[in-house]
């Protein structure tokens, strides 16, 4: 009965969600502000340069959309 509920435990743990990369982020750019902030804020260190990495390439990704669209 333990060792089942053991493994039961260790499933869930293993489920988890997987932390966020930068293209991620990137295409979520919204989320990317979010979390960036709430590291800003001190309220989280997990996904922090994840989020600034994918925060930075949306908004270079938007500027280059720009200029194309100038041309």
């Amino acid at each position: 009965m333990r060792r089942s509920a053991l493994l039961v435990a260790l499933g869930l743990v293993g489920c988890g969600t997987p932390e966020r990369t930068a293209e991620d982020f990137a295409a979520d750019p919204d989320a990317a502000e979010a979390v960036v902030a709430a590291c800003d804020a001190g309220r989280t260190q997990t996904e922090c340069d994840a989020a600034r990495r994918g925060l930075a390439e949306a908004r270079r990704d938007a500027r280059m959309r720009a200029y194309v669209q100038a041309f």
